[in-house]
């Protein structure tokens, strides 16, 4: 795949040199065979400095892409750990939550039972009274 990539890339440079070429020096006069035609040392130098520059903006290329891949992983994975704490902060909130339902249940449970041996004191205390009184009567 990559090769495939870089022929192409060095195919269009090749093109883009020749257009180039093209309109720079006058027209050769015409041959049957266009492989014929002999290329000057300043022509090759040049295709080739237009195929290595058509090939390191490809690589460049490709390596802004892989970075913008890992950036965008590394975003989703930071993401994915903030909701995996937000979903832990949660949780520890409803245990505690729970915790102080069941808290508050049993302060609610020990004042109806301090609330329920008041009353039987109280009722204690009056029948105490009662009997006393009706002993006071007796004598």
């Amino acid at each position: 795949m990559k090769k495939f990539f870089l022929s192409g890339a060095l195919l269009a440079a090749l093109a883009l040199a020749t257009a180039a070429s093209a309109q720079t020096t006058p027209p050769a006069p015409p041959t049957t065979d266009p492989a014929a035609v002999p290329l000057t040392p300043e022509q090759q130098k040049q295709r080739t400095d237009d195929a290595k520059a058509a090939y390191d903006q490809q690589q460049q290329q490709a390596r802004a892409n892989e970075q913008a891949v890992r950036d965008t992983k590394s975003q989703l994975k930071e993401q994915a750990n903030q909701e995996k704490d937000l979903k832990k902060q949660l949780r520890a909130q409803r245990e505690q939550e729970k915790a102080q339902k069941v808290q508050l249940k049993e302060q609610r449970r020990l004042a109806q039972d301090a609330k329920k041996q008041e009353r039987a004191a109280l009722a204690l205390a009056k029948a105490e009274k009662r009997r006393a009184r009706e002993l006071e009567k007796a004598k």
